[in-house]
């Protein structure tokens, strides 16, 4: 941790102290077979690493954010990519006040909606990305209760829309900057759209057990003339267990409903399934299972499948090494792939 002195006008010396979490991925997928043979050429090896540096002014006040680097259309498909079109942005920035129940928060930040897009193996999180909201403009606040033998609850509250500032635009590989003329759920420069979670451990005094519930609403954009709001729910539940004094086992279930997803007239169902095994605080087997079912206005139901299974090592020191196997069913299109995730952690 880093410490340094601000001389104020007044001539007072404020001690600040500064610390940074530091995260890199190296993943690498190869399609090994696909229904059509354009698709067995969506190979992609790149980087992404995040940096969370925080700024504590005092006890209460501090200034925390999250600088990404990733490439910006990783999903473009049919297309071999190695480290390309990489680029950086910041996906949080925001003003914090805390007590010991308490938190206010302003700035660029991520509402909390859902679990299921924090990464669980190497692809778990795929299609719950979709649900995930990120950078938006705003402030909330959440507050903790903490109780004897039931456990601690948080209930956060927020309001925001999109980001159209300058902190929109990325640089090396730029992704443009966010206009109120993109449209989209959320895009409407004005406080209209919200989300409220509660967040909670040791549910009905179980030790070990989890859950997240949530709601969220979101204005139509105001170029999106006639479109629909979008609102969604989430419930999520998970628990931990020791099987054995070397054996440890995590579930997650995670069940999503999103009406007028993204302002659209279509609605999206999510139901994501999680089990990660871990032997001797070292080795970790992980399955994960996601449908994603979009039922299209005026057209037919689309009933898509993530399925993912992988291991990996923990080497103690930061590093972790993972690899594993996917297969995936969307828009009629499937296809198995075979991955490689390295990921290395450190603070400072």
């Amino acid at each position: 941790m880093k410490k340094q002195h601000i001389i104020t006008p007044a001539g007072l010396a404020l001690l600040c102290s500064s610390s940074a979490a530091f995260a890199i991925d190296f993943s690498a997928d190869v399609v090994l077979e696909a229904q059509h043979q354009e698709e067995t050429e969506y190979d992609h090896t790149f980087v992404r690493a995040e940096v969370a540096p925080t700024i504590a002014l005092n006890e209460q006040w501090s200034i925390d954010g999250v600088i990404v680097l990733e490439p910006m259309d990783k999903d473009m498909h049919f297309s071999r990519r190695v480290v390309d079109r990489e680029g950086v942005f910041a996906e949080e920035l925001k003003l914090n006040y805390s007590t010991d129940t308490l938190v206010l928060f302003a700035g660029k930040f991520n509402p909390g909606f859902g679990t299921a897009w924090d990464a669980r193996g190497i692809w778990g999180e795929d299609f719950a990305e979709d649900y995930e909201i990120t950078e938006k403009l705003g402030f909330g606040a959440a507050y903790t209760l903490q109780t004897a033998n039931w456990g601690s609850h948080t209930l956060t509250a927020s309001t925001f829309f999109s980001d159209t500032s300058f902190l929109s635009q990325s640089v090396v590989t730029s992704r443009g900057r966010t206009r109120l003329a993109d449209g989209g759920a959320g895009n409407t420069e004005d406080f209209s759209s919200y989300a409220v979670s509660l967040d909670g451990d040791e549910l009905a005094g179980i030790a070990g057990l989890n859950y997240h519930l949530a709601y969220r609403f979101q204005e139509h954009g105001d170029a999106n003339v006639g479109a629909d709001d979008e609102s969604g729910y989430a419930a999520t539940l998970n628990y931990t267990h020791a099987l054995t004094q070397r054996v440890t086992v995590n579930l997650m279930q995670e069940y999503v409903i999103i009406d007028n997803f993204d302002s659209s007239a279509d609605d999206y169902t999510y139901n994501t399934s999680s089990l990660i095994t871990t032997i001797d605080d070292k080795w970790n087997v992980t399955l994960g299972y996601t449908e994603r079912v979009i039922d299209v206005s005026g057209g037919s139901q689309t009933d898509d499948h993530l399925f993912q299974v992988s291991g990996g090592y923990d080497f103690g020191n930061g590093l972790t090494l993972d690899a594993g196997w996917r297969f995936v069913e969307e828009s009629n299109h499937d296809h198995d792939t075979f991955g490689l995730l390295g990921r290395y952690q450190f603070g400072l």
